[in-house]
């Protein structure tokens, strides 16, 4: 058995693995990334996409640290997507430039969004309604519409652009629950172990002894997906709440079919909750804001998501940063959000403690992954 010795091994290929495997490589370390299932997997394939600058969370009160450490976050994105950036995404999709706030009459949408410009420094603009988007108007919206500057990506040309560069080294594990056991068989000895997993990196932390002060949490989600939508939309719906009551993404499966995908408060509901809740909180929230939709030929259905991360000191809220627990030999991160992936891949190259070697190990003998599947492409619709 040839024995390799390499820079870095990075277990899962999420946003996260795929972000740091590609900066890594850029820096000249070499570096494998390790996926169980399928690239891009579990909590990524199912991100609305959305680049947030922080906003939705100053409209809630909270002009915080979480908010201001997402506002940089689009303009980074775009350097990335322009070929300029950390890494090179001009071969992913941009959805939208931007993201609307919908915002109902008696809410001062003008003020508030005067009050968050000033505070986030972010491209915010009221648009006057002659300037609506004519679907938004034909909808029967009434109240104010809040330009954002958030840009919304296509997750699996993400997934490809991120991954594509560096297919060799992005293979198959098949024993997921042993990961130095997989790594000994293969003859591979890293310097740094570090693990993306989201969902996974705690019980693997608990089985190596490297829990000592880990501590995460789960925000459950049941994401609605409603099939032969009338229109692209990527909005947040603003209420009375300290979330939005509803996040719209537009998505298209692979007959051109266009899907809303519904995050936010109609989302947030225990997995096993009834499936109908989010979705006849979505017809209850879409009757409220979009009175005259045509809805005639739409069909639903709903998707469990397990949101894992590091600790928030707020009650229910996310942490104000990706979280990086530091155990021996390994780094168990979780970039927190989508849009957070540039940070995080700031403060693992911040930890490591050895330079590049600038070796490239070849390991494609390793077995290859296939991408991830969208959800709405693999699941059983409704009307």
């Amino acid at each position: 058995m040839t024995k390799h010795t390499t820079d870095i091994v990075i277990f899962g290929a999420g946003i996260a693995g795929l972000w740091l495997h590609a900066r890594l490589r850029g820096a000249g370390y070499d570096s494998l990334l390790l996926e169980s299932r399928a690239i891009g997997g579990g909590q990524t394939i199912a991100a609305q996409g959305i680049l947030h600058s922080g906003l939705k969370y100053a409209f809630a009160g909270k002009i915080n640290k979480l908010a201001q450490s997402i506002s940089a976050m689009p303009d980074r994105w775009r350097e990335c997507l322009r070929g300029e950036g950390d890494v090179d995404l001009t071969q992913a999709r941009l959805r939208a430039n931007s993201q609307y706030l919908l915002i109902p009459p008696g809410m001062m949408g003008g003020l508030i969004g005067l009050v968050t410009k000033k505070a986030l420094g972010g491209s915010v603009e009221s648009v006057p309604e002659k300037d609506w988007p004519d679907d938004v108007r034909r909808t029967g919206f009434k109240g104010s519409v809040i330009y954002m500057g958030e840009p919304v990506l296509d997750v699996p040309s993400l997934l490809r652009a991120l991954a594509e560069p560096h297919r060799d080294s992005i293979r198959l594990i098949n024993t997921p629950d042993d990961p130095r056991g997989f790594l000994e068989q293969h003859g591979i000895t890293p310097r740094l172990h570090i693990f993306t997993g989201a969902g996974s990196n705690h019980a693997i932390a608990k089985a190596l002894s490297h829990d000592k002060g880990l501590e995460t949490q789960k925000r459950p989600l049941v994401q609605a997906m409603m099939k032969n939508a009338p229109f692209p939309l990527y909005a947040h719906l603003v209420g009375a709440s300290d979330k939005p009551v509803a996040t719209i993404t537009t998505h298209e499966m692979k007959d051109g079919t266009l899907v809303w995908y519904l995050g936010g408060g109609v989302a947030e509901r225990a997995l096993d909750a009834d499936p109908h809740e989010a979705i006849e909180a979505a017809k209850t929230e879409f009757a409220k804001y979009l009175p005259a939709l045509d809805m005639s030929q739409v069909e639903w259905a709903t998707l469990p998501i397990n949101r894992v991360e590091g600790k928030s000191d707020t009650d229910g809220w996310m942490p104000d940063t990706p979280t990086i627990h530091s155990a021996g030999d390994a780094l168990y991160c979780w970039p927190t959000k989508l849009t957070f992936a540039p940070i995080l891949g700031d403060m693992v190259l911040g930890k490591i403690g050895f330079e590049p070697s600038g070796k490239t190990t070849d390991f494609s003998a390793l077995p290859d992954v296939d991408y991830a599947h969208a959800p709405w492409d693999k699941t059983e619709w409704k009307a």
